[in-house]
């Protein structure tokens, strides 16, 4: 995930992220490699970002950005419906209601689009940067973003997926091959982790479920995949 930033002094680059999980899941199999989340803090590049932060005492300022291109958008367009949705927006704006905290017809969907507005982005405001992992976690819960994992000793593996989808998509994250031949998917809950020593006992003692292709996935799945290609 890349995240952006308006007003605060956070030096672009990676970070990792860690929970409760993925250090149960660490300590449980003590594997040869370990692969966290991580979140990639990109500056004012907010056409690249898929979230952003800003410094909550500079709102106004940064809901300018979206004001501009709302007002040259409105020099350009012809279309009556699209110059009413812009004032309706714009006025939204003006009363500091971040365009991600609403709900958008698909037509008006469309209208942003032609925008490409910055607070319809997951949006978060800060007035201090502490702690790193804890602004991820966030951002992670703003953009309704899930985490899952693939765990054994050769690795632990953290994998974002977007709330609501498939274990199949999931398995795309990994590897597409895992998706295109996807036949059954193994799901154990991390909660559940402190319940059996190994994957073979979770396996015997039931924490360990058979799933098809319609499964939506729920933060804290470990997966694996039965595929054929």
């Amino acid at each position: 995930m890349k995240i952006a930033t308006f007003g605060l002094s956070i030096e672009p680059g990676k970070q990792k992220y860690t929970c409760e999980s993925f250090e149960k899941l660490v300590k449980k199999f003590s594997p040869k490699k370990i692969s966290p989340y991580v979140a990639e803090f990109i500056g004012e590049d907010f056409a690249k970002a898929d979230a952003v932060i800003f410094d909550s005492s500079k709102k106004l300022d940064f809901i300018f950005i979206d004001l501009e291109k709302i007002e040259n958008r409105q020099m350009k367009t012809a279309d009556e419906k699209e110059k009413e949705f812009l004032k309706k927006i714009t006025a939204s704006l003006e009363k500091e209601n971040l365009l991600c905290d609403q709900e958008f017809s698909e037509e008006e969907k469309n209208f942003i689009k032609n925008i490409m507005p910055v607070t319809f982005k997951p949006c978060i405001g800060v007035n201090e940067v502490s702690d790193m992992n804890s602004l991820i976690d966030a951002v992670l819960k703003k953009s309704q973003t899930l985490l899952f994992y693939t765990a054994g000793e050769k690795e632990v593996h953290a994998w974002e997926v977007k709330k609501g989808s498939t274990i199949v998509e999931a398995a795309g994250k990994i590897h597409t091959d895992l998706a295109r031949g996807f036949i059954k998917g193994e799901v154990i809950d991390c909660k559940d982790l402190d319940s059996f020593f190994n994957l073979a006992e979770a396996r015997a003692r039931g924490f360990a479920k058979s799933v098809d292709r319609d499964y939506i996935m729920q933060e804290g799945n470990i997966i694996e995949i039965k595929f054929s290609v």
